[in-house]
């Protein structure tokens, strides 16, 4: 903004599972893209996770815009992402889930607000034990 306020770091976490396809990966991507232009943060963590966390890339600004390279396949835990923020020190004002929530391993709620951008559109109402759940609407 005109006034330099920033909006400090993100983390997006990429479900990078078995149940998320090409076509949700690349929303996944735009999504980043679109925050990373539109909102400006100081720097964007990116955490790919199936079970444990598979990768992670860190961008700040005066990086070129993330590129996102998904890594995993394999089954679905949310506490792993968690786990890793506090061993590396990782304290974002927001921790943002590109997921379609197909997950009971939701771990310990963090420190910072957590949003969960779904994929999945058949379920009516997701649960979640803390954090907000929107829907991501499908671009194709």
């Amino acid at each position: 903004s005109v006034s330099g306020e920033t909006m400090g770091e993100l983390v997006f976490a990429v479900d990078c599972s078995g149940s998320i396809g090409e076509d949700e990966l690349k929303q996944f991507a735009g999504e980043i893209t679109a925050v990373w232009q539109d909102q400006c943060p100081t720097s964007v963590h990116v955490i790919y996770f199936d079970h444990e966390v598979c990768h992670y890339d860190k961008f700040e600004r005066g990086d070129d815009e993330p590129s996102i390279k998904p890594h995993g396949g394999g089954g679905t835990a949310f506490s792993p992402v968690f786990e890793y923020m506090s061993k590396n020190d990782i304290d974002p004002v927001a921790c943002i889930f590109l997921t379609d929530l197909y997950c009971n391993d939701f771990g310990t709620e963090p420190q910072c607000p957590v949003l969960w951008v779904s994929t999945d559109t058949h379920q009516e109402e997701q649960t979640v034990p803390f954090g907000e759940v929107v829907k991501m609407h499908d671009q194709r």
